[in-house]
Order: structure tokens, then sequence, then C-alpha cells
């Protein structure tokens, strides 16, 4: 695999993807203290909260991930368009 830095639209993806790591993280704290009995009214609204954030990240993330794949495909030259597939 690659050893620099990502760049361009894999950086943005690679930004997106920890975005949804943190709030995944968050959702499950307060998803854990709900299920305890811990969370009180503003603490529920904030999982509610926190759950539409992390829907709409992963959707932003897996946009930006399909994204960077169609340009990759645009950077690499297709060579073996012809022929069988297999090797």
């Amino acid at each position: 695999s690659m050893t620099s830095p990502p760049t361009g639209s894999d950086a943005v993806a690679d930004a997106l993807w920890d975005r949804v790591r943190r709030l995944a993280s968050l959702t499950a704290q307060l998803a854990q203290a709900e299920a305890l009995g811990e969370l009180d009214v503003d603490g529920q609204a904030r999982l509610d909260r926190a759950r539409v954030r992390l829907r709409r990240a992963v959707e932003r993330a897996q946009m930006a991930d399909d994204l960077s794949d169609q340009l990759a495909d645009l950077r690499v030259p297709r060579t073996r368009t012809q022929g069988p597939a297999h090797s």
C-alpha cells in the first residue's frame, strides 16, 4: 500500500472517517448511559443528536470514499481493457 500520507480526496475521506469514529464513540458512551438509566432529558437529546450526526457523517464518508475511488480510477491508466479478466 501507499506509504506517503494521503492527499486530496483521500485525505478528505480519512478526515471524515475520523469524525465517524469520534461520533461513534460518543454515541456508544451515551447509549450505554441510556441503557443504565443514567440519561436525563438533556442527555437523551444529546444521544438523539449524536445518532443523527453519526448517520450523516457515515453517509458523507462513504460518498467521499466513492469519489476518491472514482478519481483514482481516472488517474490510473487502464492498460488491460481487453482479454479475460483472470490472470
